[in-house]
């Protein structure tokens, strides 16, 4: 597989923040530049995104997750903390399920460790084939904005219009290789709730991608936990709560590192 690109700042104990679908690693500058005081902070393209090329059309998160550690050796990083917000938090559990010795810390944002149900599968099933018929910009074009919260979108609107140009940024190929390879992901539910050490969760409770009771089912069956779920809030918590977001991550670095 190619090698990833990423953005290295700060010194300190590493961690490793992962963007999310149609995103790129960018969407984490805000917080690598307030976190670098303490930190080494590490923020990586996935495989098809930003500046790392898509190795083959049939990725799998498993991949990704050996791509990213071994990218990790190759910075001779050897424990980390891993940071991921959705599709990034099911890259930072398969990483923790197959390179555990390499995760100190791991932080789900607008994520979830349980499989796509069938009704999930058959959304992602319509998605691909709309995406082999239309061009990027007709599936980003509404499909960011979803992700938000409906009644703060005039709000929203400059977080809105940012994640959206980035989105478009996405290649064709790698958006529908990433809804395929999410479609199929194991559910990691147990491995979440059995990890060794303290873990975060920040949820919405508004996201229609993470509901609300999934959200809470994964901060009461964890002993180890900050778990926080943020009102009036959806699937973008990093845009839509970016001062109380950032603060719950450097109050869990602190308590982890």
């Amino acid at each position: 597989m190619p090698a990833i690109k990423a953005t290295i700042q700060g010194e300190g104990f590493p961690v490793i923040l992962i963007h999310g679908f149609c995103e790129n690693k960018s969407m984490w500058f805000p917080y690598a530049n307030k976190l670098t005081e303490h930190f080494q902070i590490i923020c990586p393209d996935l495989p098809g995104f930003g500046e790392s090329p898509l190795p083959n059309k049939d990725i799998t998160l498993e991949e990704v997750a050996d791509e990213l550690a071994g990218f990790l050796s190759e910075i001779k990083v050897g424990k980390c903390v891993v940071i991921g917000h959705s599709l990034g938090g099911y890259v930072a559990l398969a990483m923790a399920e197959k390179h555990p010795n390499l995760i100190q810390g791991l932080g789900l944002f607008n994520s979830t460790a349980l499989a796509d149900d069938e009704e999930a599968k058959h959304r992602r099933n319509k998605s691909i084939l709309f995406l082999k018929k239309h061009p990027v910009s007709k599936f980003i074009g509404p499909f960011i904005p979803s992700l938000f919260y409906s009644k703060r979108k005039e709000e929203l609107k400059e977080e809105i219009d940012l994640a959206t140009s980035i989105g478009l940024q996405s290649p064709l190929d790698t958006i529908i290789a990433y809804t395929e390879a999410m479609k199929i992901r194991k559910d990691r539910f147990e491995l979440w709730k059995s990890l060794p050490f303290q873990t975060l969760f920040i949820g919405g409770a508004n996201d229609d991608r993470v509901p609300l009771e999934i959200a809470e089912k994964h901060i009461e069956e964890r002993a180890n936990v900050d778990g926080y779920i943020l009102p009036e809030t959806a699937h973008m918590a990093m845009h839509e709560r970016k001062t109380e977001t950032l603060q719950m991550i450097q109050d869990y670095l602190l308590k982890v590192v």
